[in-house]
């Protein structure tokens, strides 16, 4: 049965159609939670129509006749949810565990958090998910798992979560880069302090409203934009170096929660920072705060602490470093036309 027409009859007594509803065909765990919800508006409806044929006499017949057909199509329906619930009983659990992990590290949730909320005993969904174990949940606790994570069902059983995506492999591999031309001193990170008042129009704005005794306040809103960050203030000092992509900005803050991060900016604005909020000298490279899986955290730590190790090197120019190379080692430099004298070759001379 694919669908047919309901009928439902008003508090007046008239009669009308309602809209279609179908059958649901279950071919995934998705299709699962859809019929599920399908099963329950129809046996509401049912409900409904006995309601109104115990108080319209006039119109017996057709509600009868809408109630026999929207119960074959209880039946029906039933029967698709029966049929794949049989059918999934052992389905392939191996991301299940690890899943269910990552999802509740990315949450702050607790397995006995989570089994209140699914209203099951207490170690249910412990023992049940453990690896070693042979049993399986339920095809409703899966379902309700993954309303709850707000996760797509079936990527829930068919994906890993904890495999980083291409997007995030490129950003850690910039910070790997990072570290390693900071490690090798082929950049070096300039301490800008965190005088939150020598960023006004850049990263904080000053606050309308001032301390209690006068002073200022600020708010860290890169460009003017404090909505567009789930950062709130400074842990650390900012630092900046010059790359072969230009200016960048590594900045060590908290959020709300008190939760430590990294933000990293591309600033391509003049060297008098603007206080016009509605410039746009910031590109925003990454945000620590946006990756749940703490991957690029710990890759952004590695930076941070070699960026304040090397904070105190003794930095030259690239010129300097050329003109002392050439003082150093005259005989490999031919750079301003004098004769490279190979070594020992006054031995050989006549006049010796």
């Amino acid at each position: 049965m694919d669908c047919d027409i309901l009928w439902s009859v008003g508090r007046d007594g008239g009669i009308s159609m309602n809209e279609e509803i179908k059958v649901h065909p279950i071919k995934s765990f998705k299709d699962y939670g859809l019929a599920k919800r399908n099963f329950e508006e129809l046996t509401k409806k049912i409900s409904s129509l006995q309601l109104d044929l115990e108080l319209d006499d006039e119109e017996t017949p057709k509600l009868e006749s809408g109630i026999v057909e929207m119960e074959h199509k209880l039946e029906e329906q039933k029967k698709h949810i029966t049929e794949f619930i049989n059918a999934q009983e052992n389905y392939d659990s191996k991301f299940l565990s690890s899943n269910l992990d990552y999802l509740l590290k990315m949450h702050g949730l607790r397995i006995s958090d989570l089994e209140e909320l699914l209203g099951v005993s207490a170690g249910y969904v412990s023992r049940t998910v453990n690896p070693d174990s042979k049993k399986r949940l339920s095809v409703d606790i899966v379902w309700k798992i993954s309303a709850i994570f707000q996760v797509n069902v079936d990527d829930l059983l068919n994906i890993d979560f904890q495999i980083p995506t291409q997007s995030l492999c490129d950003v850690i591999a910039f910070f790997k880069k990072l570290k390693q031309e900071t490690d090798e001193a082929t950049i070096h990170w300039n301490n800008q302090g965190n005088k939150q008042e020598n960023y006004v129009g850049i990263f904080f704005r000053e606050s309308e409203e001032g301390g209690l005794d006068g002073t200022k306040r600020y708010q860290y809103a890169p460009d003017g934009y404090a909505n567009e960050t789930k950062a709130i203030g400074l842990t650390d000092d900012i630092f900046s170096a010059e790359t072969s992509i230009g200016e960048i900005y590594l900045l060590p803050l908290e959020n709300q929660f008190g939760e430590k991060g990294y933000e990293l900016y591309h600033y391509t604005g003049g060297e008098n920072y603007s206080s016009n909020y509605d410039t746009t000298d910031l590109d925003l490279i990454c945000s620590t705060f946006y990756d749940k899986s703490n991957a690029l955290k710990g890759k952004c730590d590695e930076l941070f602490k070699s960026v304040k190790l090397h904070e105190s090197d003794f930095v030259i120019s690239e010129s300097a470093k050329s003109l002392i190379d050439r003082y150093l080692n005259p005989k490999r430099n031919n750079a301003d036309g004098f004769m490279n004298i190979p070594d020992g070759i006054d031995e050989e001379l006549p006049f010796n």
